[in-house]
Parts: structure tokens; sequence; C-alpha cells
């Protein structure tokens, strides 16, 4: 049974990372993606925030507005995962 709980705990951590790095904010990957799936005058000004992204992220993390925006998509990974296994 340990071995299972760090595994779930192992799975639930790499989830976790996983939709932090596709949030659509510009330092991020999600931010990469979203900048080059925009037009180019738009994709411009959306990397312009770049510099403030981090900022962005620490206040939604200091509101709990990370955790709200982040909970269903970890929570249907977490159930597709299930599903699969």
């Amino acid at each position: 049974e340990p071995l299972g709980l760090m595994g779930q705990a192992c799975v639930m951590i790499n989830v976790v990372l996983m939709v932090l790095n596709l949030l659509p904010l510009p330092p991020l990957d999600g931010g990469r993606i979203a900048v080059s799936l925009l037009p180019n005058r738009m994709a411009y000004q959306y990397a312009q925030i770049e510099r403030y992204g981090f900022i962005i992220l620490i206040v939604l993390l200091a509101t709990g507005l990370l955790a709200t925006i982040m909970e269903p998509f970890i929570h249907a990974l977490i159930q597709f995962i299930e599903f699969i296994f």
C-alpha cells in the first residue's frame, strides 16, 4: 500500500504540473502555444505581457484563483487516468 500511495502522489504532482505549465500565460508553455496560434499582430501584443507573467501567476496563487482555474482540469485528467487504468 505505501508504494501505491507514493504512485498516486507522483501522478497527482505530474498532473498538477502539466495543467500549470499549459496555462496560457506567456512565460509558460501554454503561453507559447497561445502565441503560436494567434494571428501575428495579436501574438505580438500577447507576448508583451511575458515580463508580467510570473507576477500574474503569483497574484492568481495568492488570491486562490489559480486553484479555481486549475481544479476542473486536474479533476478531469485524474478521472481520465482512472478510467484508463
